[in-house]
């Protein structure tokens, strides 16, 4: 296992386990147990909240030495936890020693005005609005959250906005091969969210609600998906080849770097695990070998190492002619 891996394995598990953990604790202080003994079960409760916030800050920190910051928002979010959490006879327990409540507010307050006067000091020196909010929320969450609003404004709006094809780069299509199988997929979904609704709300309208809603979210992300492809060709810069596909891949593989360009020779090439492939739902027609392993995100935003970029173009003759020209 590489560097890289056990660093990635680490900080997963840092990841994973305090959500567990909180949720291990809560389901205790749920119990019959703890209805008996509260005052000991919201002790207990505090204890393993915090305790597994704490650690799962410093076991994400790669010198585990967090920051006082990082420390004091894991507390915060302990607190949030502790407020909200409990209920019953260990909320009563919680909320019945005046100091305990007062403390807990006051972490919640210090830590939203140190990273909130944090993040208007970001804004204000012309950062992004990601990095002012990261400032409050852990960074992944912030990404996540603007990725969604993005996919969003995409799937609404945006229906008459020209292809991003920057001055000086060339655009090429690959969306007319993936049209028509996505607007398959959408109207198939229509149907199937139509049809689930209807026999779901004979049984529990509260579930069928959600899954309606689960399901609108999950039609208009195809959409959204359906426009990114046009708006986002591959791009061929003074730089290098920009490998795109919709919403799930943004990658500049550098001139310097390419190696050889190909056709794709057999399937295990184009499914491994060093191959970013771009094409979506069909088969590359493009690949580039590179000199070295380049790191890239894939489509789930996990980062890897690949030595070989696939995709696919609506034109791929207009491409290499133009590619020959540049390099």
């Amino acid at each position: 296992m590489s560097a890289f891996d056990t660093v990635l394995s680490r900080r997963t598990l840092a990841t994973l386990a305090p959500p567990f953990a909180v949720a291990a604790a809560l389901s205790l202080a749920a119990s019959g147990w703890a209805a008996a003994n509260p005052g000991l079960a919201a002790i207990l409760l505090c204890w393993i909240v915090a305790d597994a916030l704490a650690l799962g800050t410093i076991a994400k920190h790669e010198a585990r030495r967090p920051g006082a910051k990082a420390l004091l928002g894991a507390f915060a979010l302990a607190s949030l936890v502790l407020l909200i959490g409990p209920r019953g006879p260990v909320r009563d327990a919680i909320m019945g020693v005046p100091a305990v409540p007062l403390a807990l507010g006051l972490t919640i307050f210090a830590y939203l005005g140190w990273s909130g006067r944090k993040a208007w000091q970001v804004r204000r020196g012309g950062g992004s609005m990601e990095d002012a909010l990261a400032q409050i929320l852990p960074r992944p969450l912030v990404a996540l959250a603007l990725a969604e609003a993005r996919v969003l404004h995409l799937a609404l709006l945006s229906w008459r906005k020209p292809a991003d094809v920057p001055e000086g780069a060339t655009g090429f299509a690959y969306h007319r091969y993936l049209a028509p199988m996505l607007w398959v997929l959408l109207t198939l979904q229509m149907i199937e969210l139509s049809v689930v609704h209807l026999l779901v709300m004979l049984w529990s309208p509260t579930v069928a609600w959600v899954l309606l809603a689960l399901s609108v979210w999950g039609v208009l992300w195809i959409v959204a998906l359906l426009k990114s492809l046009r708006l986002r060709p591959v791009l061929l810069t003074d730089k290098g080849v920009r490998v795109r596909a919709g919403l799930l891949i943004d990658v500049l593989v550098p001139f310097d770097r390419i190696a050889e360009v190909r056709g794709p020779s057999d399937v295990a090439e184009v499914k491994a695990k060093t191959t970013l492939n771009a094409a979506l739902l069909a088969w590359p027609d493009i690949v580039f070998d590179l000199h070295e392993p380049m790191r890239v995100s894939g489509p789930l935003g996990r980062e890897r190492l690949v030595d070989k970029v696939a995709f696919k173009l609506d034109d791929p003759a207009a491409f290499h002619e133009q590619l020959s020209r540049l390099r």
